[in-house]
């Protein structure tokens, strides 16, 4: 959840154009910089594995397992995963089992999925809407809960899930 301090506007619209790129940029900035530091990585929790760094192009990052496959996900598909966790949520990297309303398309490949995992799950958190209470007109106050591709946002309220378009809500700033 971005904290209400960090937020330009109410509208959804401009706060998450303005922020969500540069959470998006920070957060890959991080992942590569922890790679290069440490080398080598292990991941607790839902994967008991090691990543080891085994370097970078100007298109792609090559990790390995040990005594494993070796393996390259492109800058572009590393944003594009980065940018589907801060709408989706952190439990489609770091949840036991996928939640029942994601789609396949929703869905990470497995080697993606390691790749995010070396981050922990409060560093996605603190740069993803999810969670912030938005304000409705009829509604009252909500809390959003996922944002789709199509640009909708999914409200929980106090008895209902509602998918509405961002011009229909505004964040509670304060």
């Amino acid at each position: 959840m971005i904290e209400p301090g960090k937020l330009t506007s109410s509208d959804l619209n401009v706060a998450l154009q303005d922020l969500e790129e540069s959470s998006v940029v920070e957060l890959e900035n991080m992942l590569i910089s922890e790679l290069l530091a440490k080398k080598s990585i292990r991941l607790h929790g839902r994967f008991d594995e090691v990543l080891e760094f085994a370097g970078r192009t100007n298109y792609k990052i090559r990790l390995r397992q040990p005594n494993k496959t070796v393996w390259s996900v492109s800058y572009k598909d590393c944003r594009e995963s980065i940018r589907k966790v801060l709408r989706l949520g952190t439990t489609t990297i770091f949840g036991e089992g996928q939640i029942s309303r994601t789609d396949k398309k929703d869905q990470l490949d497995h080697h993606t999925t390691l790749l995010l995992n070396i981050l922990p799950e409060q560093e996605y958190e603190m740069r993803s809407f999810i969670g912030n209470l938005v304000v409705h007109p009829n509604w009252g106050i909500g809390k959003l809960v996922r944002i789709n591709e199509n640009g909708n946002i999914e409200v929980q309220f106090q008895d209902r899930i509602v998918r509405l378009k961002p011009d229909f809500i505004k964040l509670k700033l304060a």
